[in-house]
């Protein structure tokens, strides 16, 4: 129960943090770069869009399901579907997670504070759901 917290928690700070970036994006501006990077040059890629859908509302859509999924696991009835989608959902998170660092890596070879924290989020809820 408590690695389902843990993830419910960081969910929501993913859904805040791409909820900054889309506003950012509203008002045609790119984030602000807290630690190095060029946040801009990543945000002007053409990688900052997956499938013609930016990839900050992407985010908002998967770490909104992933809060919805764990709060449904934490206070609702036990049902195996619910930690199926949960596999299925982290397990893609994951592959997606990993490309956008290639992407920043050895594609546009900038790093976006923000990208590589939503990263870091998804690494952190594989490794609890993993782990504990």
């Amino acid at each position: 129960m408590n690695a389902h917290i843990i993830i419910f928690t960081l969910a929501l700070a993913g859904v805040a943090e791409s909820l900054y970036l889309f506003y950012q994006r509203k008002k045609k501006r790119p984030p602000v770069c807290v630690i190095g990077g060029d946040c801009a040059l990543v945000w002007e890629s053409p990688y900052s869009r997956t499938f013609g859908v930016g990839n900050e509302v992407l985010g908002i859509i998967f770490y909104a399901t992933v809060a919805v999924l764990e709060y449904s696991i934490i206070w609702g009835p036990y049902d195996p579907l619910l930690v199926l989608g949960e596999t299925v959902l982290l397990s893609g998170g994951l592959i997606m997670s990993c490309y956008f660092l290639y992407v920043q890596w050895r594609l546009i070879r900038s790093w976006c504070f923000w990208c590589t924290l939503s990263v870091y989020l998804v690494w952190g809820m594989v490794w609890v759901w993993i782990i504990l």
